[in-house]
């Protein structure tokens, strides 16, 4: 239950008060402004209803100025004898929420208060949520003017209902800031539903997203809510979007634009109302000149837009990632140094698989370095290797270990540069596998274990 702290030197009129307010909120006393002041601690309260005719002591309106310099969230509420235009306007500049004339009706005076009290409640709610977002900030580690960019963009983003389009390599962490801006948003309490768009197959897609009625195909047994259901009031996350098949992008884009789905085998829609956050390693600009993307949903995807910036643009971050990683993995070895030159080695780096790749290169490196500092050898750097020429490369660390084990590294190796190819060239998973001479299935294991590093 609310309190409410009443500062009145007035017996009856406070008797009076209370028992009309104490069967909403829980009431406190104090007969001075200075007493009111000591009792704010104390009681803690969620409004105070202030006289503006304290008798002797402190006068209302300097009672005001303390209350509103010492506890600026909590909304004060002036009692008067009288509506005189001076006495509100003096005190509406010092601070207070709003004024009741001690003769007004119970109604209007209750009022007053449910509105001060939904002010306070608006108050401490953006206090929390400045705060939840800056601890999720947290996870975006680096202090270079590329990342404190990100940062702000999704404050920006996390403050606003429009839909998000994350841009970004594989590696940036596109999931990580999407689930940021969820939590830190109005929305937070509700379901986060995440859709990898590549991952489902074409003709699951509208079953899937959707849901399907009982008996709608062969199969579906039963009624089966879809994922864009599961997110009402939520946040709808669709990564990698640019592989969205186009027949599936208009039953999107209907969706987006009436505010209701369709399952499969329905006859009557279903409202749905979901904040909509979309990630890709794409082009999308390029894709729709190559027909593969709607240009209309494009606009509805594209409201606000936050570009991740690869590893290779912000190499300044390095040093503190590595610090980071190491705290993370190692907690034991977190004061573990990089000797002369290592720093300088790992900048050199193009890092195709971004913070992704350079974490996995943190854990090995420290598993091989021993009791020593790390040194660039440590790392694995397949594209430092990949510029030495074949005759000149230096695979002792490879022939240390049994032929086996060798064999599975660079089997990973080049499961990697597969990888990281086709997702700088922004080739879609299909196309991918048919070059690759592998199936989606495969493929999609490929990335999964990456992303699992």
């Amino acid at each position: 239950m609310e309190r409410i702290l009443i500062i009145d030197d007035n017996e009856e009129f406070v008797e009076d008060t209370v028992l009309g307010l104490r069967r909403h909120f829980e009431c406190a006393w104090a007969e001075t402004g200075e007493a009111g002041l000591e009792r704010m601690s104390a009681v803690d309260p969620d409004l105070v209803l202030l006289d503006y005719d304290l008798g002797e002591g402190a006068s209302g309106l300097d009672i005001l100025g303390r209350l509103v310099a010492e506890w600026p969230d909590v909304p004060v509420v002036m009692v008067t004898k009288e509506s005189g235009v001076r006495t509100v306007v003096r005190a509406m500049k010092e601070g207070a929420f709003d004024y009741v004339v001690k003769n007004t009706s119970r109604e209007d005076f209750l009022d007053v208060i449910r509105k001060g009290l939904a002010l306070r409640r608006v108050k401490l709610e953006n206090v929390w949520l400045r705060r939840r977002l800056q601890e999720s900030l947290g996870q975006l580690v680096g202090d270079s003017p590329a990342v404190e960019a990100v940062k702000r963009e999704i404050r920006e983003a996390a403050a606003t209902d429009l839909a998000v389009l994350i841009t970004g390599e594989t590696g940036t962490g596109k999931t990580m800031i999407a689930r940021m801006i969820h939590e830190a948003s109005a929305r937070r309490q509700q379901a986060f539903v995440e859709v990898n768009v590549s991952a489902i197959e074409r003709e699951l897609f509208n079953s899937e997203v959707f849901g399907h009625e009982k008996g709608s195909f062969t199969g579906a047994v039963g009624t089966k809510r879809g994922l864009t259901e599961l997110a009402h009031r939520g946040t709808l996350f669709l990564d990698e979007i640019g592989d969205m098949d186009p027949a599936a992008q208009i039953k999107l884009l209907t969706a987006i634009e009436s505010g209701s789905i369709r399952r499969v085998g329905a006859v009557k829609d279903i409202q749905v109302d979901f904040r909509l956050v979309a990630a890709t390693h794409q082009d999308l600009e390029e894709r729709i000149r190559a027909g593969l993307m709607r240009q209309d949903l494009f606009y509805r995807i594209n409201q606000l837009r936050i570009r991740i910036p690869p590893l290779r643009e912000r190499p300044e971050d390095l040093p503190v990632l590595l610090r980071y990683f190491l705290h993370k993995h190692f907690p034991g070895r977190a004061g573990l140094e990089a000797a002369p030159g290592t720093l300088e080695a790992l900048a050199a780096q193009p890092w195709p698989g971004n913070v992704r790749e350079f974490e996995s290169a943190v854990q090995l490196a420290v598993v091989r370095c021993g009791e020593g500092p790390l040194r660039a050898g440590h790392f694995n750097l397949p594209w430092a290797a990949a510029r030495t020429p074949a005759q000149e490369a230096d695979y002792s660390q490879l022939t240390d270990q049994p032929f086996a084990q060798a064999r599975d590294l660079l089997l990973e190796q080049l499961r990697r540069a597969y990888v990281e190819r086709f997702v700088r060239e922004g080739v879609s998973v299909k196309d991918a596998a048919e070059r690759i001479g592998i199936s989606r299935e495969v493929l999609h294991r490929w990335m999964k274990d990456l992303e699992g590093e």
